[in-house]
């Protein structure tokens, strides 16, 4: 019962948030791109905030290095909940999204004003990589879940390349995230996993119903391209960066939060 009620709390907080949301983003969109940026990620971290989820960030200080240049993020992925907490750590983080998400009503809205890069369904990898060049182009931290599917959050996938050859063409900077998910006892958990073709609201109940959900990101050193390196090379590299910190105590279901 305690959980019910936890659920259907934060859910009512997430409702606010959305409703707020869409008068904001009218209100965002006459503000300059920096604190337009700024307002959207405040908004992103305040809604994962809604749903009880705390975010922890390590290796923050790489990501202020990096301030002001376009990069290429490559996380791992677990969840639909990934986004808000990317989308938190840094103003201009902006995402691949279907051309069909412009039309949702408040997310859709403020996609748009986060810089999201629109691809249409069924257009193939290459009009992927062109939103990829067009946001690095913009200036933008292009996050980019080089798995191409969800996993439970235990073990990280293949990382495909293709996605990666705008960054090696513009010497752009890759940073490898490791996201990994934990409990109220700091244990991981695979609460938030959005896999298997669940549907969202069981997934955003599980979500809202879970007690202290902690989500830490470890923020792995960059990797600049080169000419000598292929675009497979780097993708390995960097995916063994994630999986160094995600598969980390993930077979005795342990990896406390460190």
């Amino acid at each position: 019962m305690i959980g019910v009620l936890r659920a259907m709390a934060r859910l009512l907080r997430v409702a606010g948030f959305l409703l707020v949301g869409t008068w904001r983003a009218r209100r965002f969109a006459s503000l300059p791109d920096p604190e337009r940026q700024e307002a959207v990620r405040a908004w992103l971290a305040a809604a994962a905030g809604a749903l009880g989820v705390t975010i922890r960030v390590r290796g923050q200080e790489r990501l202020d290095a990096l301030d002001g240049e376009p990069q290429l993020w490559l996380p791992n992925h677990i969840s639909w909940l990934d986004i808000l907490v990317l989308g938190s750590l840094a103003p201009g983080a902006v995402f691949l999204a279907k051309s069909e998400i412009r039309r949702w009503p408040v997310i859709g809205g403020l996609a748009i004003l986060g810089g999201t890069e629109f691809i249409e369904r069924g257009s193939g990898s290459e009009s992927a990589r062109a939103a990829v060049g067009h946001g690095l182009d913009r200036g933008h931290r292009m996050v980019v879940f080089a798995e191409g599917t969800t996993s439970d959050g235990m073990r990280v996938k293949r990382f495909h390349a293709r996605l990666l050859g705008p960054a090696v063409e513009r010497k752009a900077p890759v940073v490898p995230m490791a996201i990994r998910y934990h409990d109220a006892n700091g244990r991981r958990t695979t609460a938030p996993a959005f896999v298997d073709n669940e549907g969202i609201l069981p997934s955003l109940w599980r979500v809202a119903s879970t007690p202290n959900i902690e989500v830490v990101v470890d923020v792995r050193p960059p990797l600049w391209p080169n000419a000598e390196e292929s675009r497979s090379a780097l993708a390995a590299r960097a995916r063994e960066a994630v999986a160094s910190r995600v598969e980390e105590g993930a077979r005795e279901g342990t990896g406390a939060a460190q």
